[in-house]
């Protein structure tokens, strides 16, 4: 009897602890409604058709299930508008607004759908396309398992684990104006650069 009730237990604590670890896959907990994630892609003219062009069914698309993260979203939403950026808008099915393009392959165990930061944002000096987001989804499911690089580093600029993290900001006979991580450099109007002027303190880089 004591045997079982360890078992239940026992099955219980790891029933628990995959849900709890299906939860944290989205950051914070927060996911986008779909409604939110449509506008986003489509605008808000044939949705429809809009969505029948991306997905062959709605319920199973990657694209739209990489965009349920609430930092995903955030961040794809912010960047797709270009402020300053004399573009057009990509037509949903090459990219989002102004200047977020997109890309999802199939992989073994469902998809990966990978955002990144259009080089029509051409007044910008550095490479906003190496500022890229990479979300895997499990088939069927269609459950966030991933999401690269981790979502520390997407919600915070400046966020770090080791000093490689962390670049200069500066470039174009801008003078230095400080550090950021990864993701955020490239995006930086003035450029940026690998070097000694910045370093990673308590995930923070920071000017040394």
């Amino acid at each position: 009897m004591i045997r079982k009730i360890l078992q239940a237990s026992s099955l219980l604590f790891i029933l628990l602890f995959a849900a709890c670890r299906s939860a944290g896959l989205v950051a914070n907990g927060e996911s986008v409604e779909m409604q939110a994630v449509i506008d986003l892609v489509c605008g808000t003219e044939d949705q429809a058709g809009c969505v029948s062009r991306i997905c062959a069914n709605e319920a199973e698309c990657p694209l739209f299930a990489a965009l349920s993260d609430q930092t995903v979203f955030d961040f794809i939403e912010t960047n797709s508008e270009c402020d300053g950026c004399n573009t057009l808008e990509f037509p949903p099915e090459l990219g989002i607004g102004k200047c977020i393009e997109y890309q999802a392959a199939e992989i073994p165990s469902g998809w990966t759908t990978t955002f990144w930061v259009s080089d029509n944002c051409s007044f910008r000096y550095g490479s906003p396309s190496e500022s890229r987001i990479s979300v895997e989804v499990s088939s069927g499911s269609m459950q966030i398992e991933r999401i690269s690089p981790e979502v520390e580093y997407i919600q915070n600029p400046e966020y770090c684990r080791v000093v490689a993290d962390c670049y200069n900001l500066s470039g174009s006979g801008v003078p230095f104006t400080g550090c950021s991580n990864k993701l955020y450099a490239p995006l930086n109007w003035s450029g940026y650069y690998a070097g000694d002027d910045c370093g990673c303190v308590s995930n923070r880089c920071i000017e040394n």
